[in-house]
């Protein structure tokens, strides 16, 4: 049985979703960029270099000072180094990017067909909470004596529920722009195999070392958030633009 693309929901190019409403969508997942620059601050003040590629993003917000680690010392996934001393930068970053992708849910749920809205807003739900506890129960902690035992579990089961459901939301973001925006639903398929497959290869090797690999499976959720932010204020502008041009001429 052929599937026809006509019979995918999609969203409503038409609906009721004011300017205003678009660009405060759009300026909330455009504010994502704070993830980045958060990671870009944080990791210079460390007393010794941060490796992108060796050093897991987690561990920009580990609040103990631990030295150098080593996979001979127990849980380490690798050899590195981890002293952050500005982690509450990156923890209240995480917090604040959960947040702020709940409430671009909210604002954009108008433009989505019925009952695949309360499934977005929910996805949204889960990976804003998951993502927040990222930072509030901060990483590494299993990796020096009698760590706290809430962060041992929490930490790792926060950042597998953050990944799994970023992935659901591109997924059902190609299944409503497929129709009305091609090029973004072609856009979001890409992140989507990028980070499934970084994610698939992580518990058997990593091409670009363990936090390079990480972030190729963490980072293309957040950047997919960035471009969907961009994609909102760019529509937004254009509906706005014939309004003004008629407003000038009359």
């Amino acid at each position: 049985m052929q599937l026809k693309t006509s019979a995918l929901p999609s969203i409503h190019p038409g609906a009721s979703l004011t300017g205003r409403r678009r660009v405060l969508a759009g300026t909330l997942l455009i504010a994502t960029v704070a993830y980045f620059l958060a990671e870009l601050v944080v990791a210079r003040q460390w007393p010794r270099t941060y490796s992108w590629t060796n050093n897991m993003i987690s561990d920009l917000g580990v609040p103990e000072c631990l030295g150098d680690l080593s996979r001979d010392g127990g849980l380490a996934v690798t050899d590195r180094f981890v002293c952050s001393p500005w982690h509450p930068l990156m923890n209240t970053a995480f917090v604040l990017v959960g947040a702020l992708g709940v409430a671009a849910a909210v604002a954009v749920r108008p433009l989505l067909p019925r009952r695949w809205d309360r499934v977005a807003v929910a996805l949204a739900a889960i990976n804003g909470v998951a993502l927040a506890c990222v930072g509030l129960f901060p990483g590494s902690a299993g990796e020096f004596p009698d760590g706290p035992r809430a962060r041992i579990v929490v930490h790792p089961i926060a950042a597998y529920v953050e990944h799994v459901s970023g992935m659901a939301l591109m997924g059902l973001a190609v299944l409503l722009l497929i129709r009305s925006r091609p090029r973004l639903a072609a856009l979001t398929a890409v992140c989507i195999a990028v980070s499934g497959v970084a994610a698939l290869v992580i518990p058997f090797a990593n091409p670009l070392g363990a936090g390079g690999t990480e972030r190729a499976a963490i980072d293309p959720f957040l950047w997919w958030r960035c471009a969907l932010g961009v994609a909102l204020l760019v529509v937004a502008h254009r509906a706005h633009r014939p309004r003004a041009v008629e407003a000038v001429l009359t």
